[in-house]
């Protein structure tokens, strides 16, 4: 019934034959036995509760064989629990005996292998609990072989009776106290033979370190002496010393590790005082964990698992460089395996931590080439947008956007890829298609505040701006102002400020324009951002004007910055007044000082465009051929380049100069 997967009839008839077995302590060994098979009916039924209560029951049997299942399958019920540090208690419980019983040697190997990877994997998922990273990781990462074969199928009644009683000899005989034995192996190892029926593991480890000579420490707080008494179960017929000190240890729900070469510590892996120390420790016992996992089954269907457990480990530990060579690792070696892809989504996402886009971009592009059928196929693709967005590949980034899009029934998804393509457009400078996708991205957000919602109003603002829909523009960075500085970074929030700015004015609306200015309480402000509303303010105050009012705003601001290239500004700003007011020589020293200061660059070109119009006009000729040519060898943009030049014959035509100032029109100046 139990092998025909009919559980409930199953456990009836288990129950049957253990309310009729004698009442006898020979038959106590079946009991436990029958008690067991009970409880792994309950686990196949999803009665995890009752199955849990029946294992409980029969952990201290008196087989060793029926102890290392009950143990066995505890640890399954407390990992999905998550409670990971008893799942690798019991992991251990079942490890120490089963060398013990007479197993056949496949169905003691299947067990060793599960156990030890139960182990490692109970604490991977600590680690990943306490990083709070346990809840986007792949469902099939702990692998399938969760069922080793039950060594009691198949047997009759006689060969399963001298299995329950197989190991008890072993452990009757150290029911004195541990008993431990060196000897010396071929390789030159050295190793121990344990037995322990019992004992309070402090006794068992004690008598260890004594004939190993290492010197035991115990990490242990005043309050928690009690764990070095837990009783130990043990049969281990040739380990080394750190093998006898992890399986040991483990049993008492401890974790041992050598500080130096003959220090051994024991420690409480459920006690900790800072988080960040806890994670790291509990991160570096679980990688040993792996590779020793990864050393004593070279075959092994979930290696493949274990080294992306490994790739999980390191990067909680910041160890980016080997979490991607573990990753890779899994895609070259396995890559049927369904974490493969998973694998070169991990690593892309370290890649992109590290701000190497093309790295992750590659990544992401092998992903959906190799995978196109993977659940995570359409995520790659969107990620791949983002990445390839980061390397400036805007055409390619949008048209990854419009195929997650049109692909993905999730709004979320949908809302993300629009907004990606909005802005790719945007960047790209394609405008109509950047009002098209960030008009979509606003509808799927509705009404629902988010950093994105208002970003997007940012971006489509700016656009209406350069499309001349100035109406539009001022509707929509309305909206991006109305999320405030909790939904925009300061710095987005200024551009947003100085672009609705930009929109009032050209529609005429200056009083909104300055209401929109004095409303900003400068204290929230940088240096930078509270210059740029103080040089938005006096370009209104232009607009409308009142030239003396700016220059009496600006004053001498510029004299008490320590930024230069702040004090730049706020004298290109002043020349610019000064130039409105008709005091071209005030402007002429202004844009002095700046070139003097400023480095090359969009400011100083045009101080230095200005500042040879201004000597143009006031006849010093000389010097508007000396800026203009000195402009002109920094080899600036196309605009600025034109502009020069025609500054530059007009200069020459002033001084009759005519041939120079025909070859300055043909582009030619030295």
């Amino acid at each position: 019934l139990y092998l025909g997967e009919y559980y409930d009839q199953a456990a009836i008839a288990y129950k049957k034959l253990h309310n009729s077995l004698a009442a006898s302590p020979k038959e106590d060994l079946m009991r436990d036995f029958l008690q067991l098979q009970i409880a792994l009916c309950k686990v196949r039924k999803a009665d995890y509760a009752e199955a849990a209560r029946l294992l409980r029951t029969v952990l201290n049997s008196n087989s060793p064989a029926v102890r290392i299942l009950a143990a066995y399958h505890c640890s399954l019920l407390e990992m999905q629990n998550k409670q990971y540090l008893d799942a690798r208690t019991k992991a251990y419980q079942a490890i120490a005996l089963i060398d013990a019983v007479d197993l056949d040697r496949n169905a003691a190997m299947a067990l060793k292998r599960d156990c030890y990877f139960l182990a490692a994997e109970a604490l991977t998922r600590k680690v990943m609990a306490l990083c709070d990273a346990d809840k986007d990781l792949p469902q099939d990462l702990w692998g399938s072989a969760r069922a080793a074969n039950e060594p009691f199928i198949g047997v009759d009644e006689t060969q399963l009776r001298r299995l329950l009683e197989s190991g008890a000899e072993r452990l009757s005989l150290r029911v004195l106290g541990p008993q431990i034995q060196r000897f010396q192996q071929p390789d030159g190892l050295r190793r121990y033979e344990v037995g322990c029926n019992g004992a309070p593991v402090k006794e068992l480890l004690t008598r260890f370190a004594a004939n190993a000579g290492v010197n035991l420490h115990w990490d242990l707080a005043a309050d928690e002496i009690g764990i070095c008494r837990r009783p130990v179960y043990l049969y281990l017929p040739s380990a080394t010393t750190q093998q006898f000190a992890a399986v040991a240890a483990g049993c008492a729900g401890l974790l041992t590790r050598f500080e130096e070469k003959d220090v051994l510590k024991a420690f409480n892996p459920a006690r900790y005082a800072d988080a960040s120390e806890q994670i790291s420790f509990l991160g570096e016992a679980a990688v040993s964990l792996w590779r020793n996992f990864l050393l004593r089954f070279p075959v092994d269907e979930r290696l493949g698992n274990a080294h992306f457990a490994l790739g999980l480990l390191h990067s909680q530990n910041g160890r980016h460089t080997e979490a991607i060579a573990e990753y890779k690792l899994v895609v070259n070696r396995f890559p049927r395996l369904s974490l493969a892809p998973y694998a070169l989504l991990q690593s892309a996402r370290l890649k992109t931590g590290v701000r190497n886009y093309s790295g992750a971009r590659l990544d992401l592009k092998q992903l959906v080439e190799q995978y196109p059928d993977s659940e995570i196929a359409l995520n790659a693709h969107h990620q791949l947008a983002d990445a390839s967005a980061m390397v400036g590949l805007e055409e390619e980034a949008v048209r990854l956007y419009r195929k997650v899009y049109n692909l993905s029934s999730s709004p979320e998804l949908q809302g993300a890829a629009a907004l990606g393509a909005g802005k790719c457009s945007y960047r790209a400078g394609n405008l109509e298609s950047a009002e098209k996708w960030l008009t979509r991205y606003i509808t799927i957000a509705g009404d629902r505040k988010s950093k994105g919602l208002y970003s997007a109003c940012l971006v489509l603002g700016k656009t209406y701006i350069a499309l001349e829909q100035f109406s539009s523009a001022c509707t929509a960075l309305e909206g991006a102002i109305a999320g405030g500085a909790a939904w925009l970074p300061t710095e987005q929030y200024v551009e947003a400020v100085s672009a609705l700015v930009d929109a009032y004015m050209h529609e005429g609306q200056f009083v909104q324009a300055l209401d929109m200015l004095e409303g900003i309480h400068s204290a929230t402000l940088s240096g930078k951002e509270t210059v740029e509303i103080l040089l938005l303010k006096s370009k209104v105050f232009r607009s409308i004007g009142l030239v003396d009012k700016a220059i009496t705003l600006l004053g001498d601001r510029a004299g008490d910055m320590r930024d230069s290239r702040l004090a730049a500004e706020i004298n290109f700003e002043l020349s610019e007044c000064y130039i409105e007011n008709g005091n071209l020589n005030l402007a002429r020293k202004k844009l002095v000082e700046i070139l003097a200061l400023a480095e090359s660059g969009p400011l100083a070109h045009q101080s230095a465009l200005n500042l040879a119009d201004i000597c143009l006009k006031l006849g010093h000729d000389s010097q508007a051929i000396s800026v203009c040519s000195q402009l002109l060898d920094l080899a600036p943009p196309e605009r600025i380049k034109q502009e020069a030049l025609q500054l530059l014959a007009a200069a020459y035509n002033q001084r009759k100069n005519y041939d120079s100032a025909a070859l300055a029109l043909l582009g030619q100046w030295k």
